[in-house]
């Protein structure tokens, strides 16, 4: 039977303020959102790749667990009325949950 490192490679990410940096990409998870990697210090972490396929990472945690991160794909075109749109879809569906919270 094969190792996860056999599979999947190990290796090192750092963590910045922009999400977790591997290669000139940017990945992100929902640990590191809800635990504030990016306010923090920054630092190395390790991490496990998948050699053919780059959209996503797994990052090994304290406790030996692994989560996916995925990779973020930067916009750099994003004019004012895409994000407009943007924050009027989120404002939706804030409404919707306070809907949804209302009607239990």
């Amino acid at each position: 039977m094969e190792n996860l490192v056999d599979l999947f490679p190990l290796e090192h990410a750092e963590v910045t303020e922009k999400g977790i940096l591997f290669n000139g990409l940017i990945y992100s998870c929902s640990i590191a959102i809800r635990e504030q990697w990016y306010l923090k210090d920054f630092q190395e972490i390790p991490i496990y790749i998948d050699n053919y396929d780059n959209d996503y990472i797994f990052v090994l945690l304290n406790d030996d667990s692994l989560t996916i991160a995925y990779r973020i794909l930067e916009n750099k075109s994003l004019d004012e009325q895409g994000i407009k749109d943007y924050q009027e879809r989120i404002r939706f569906l804030k409404q919707q949950l306070k809907m949804r919270k209302k009607r239990r």
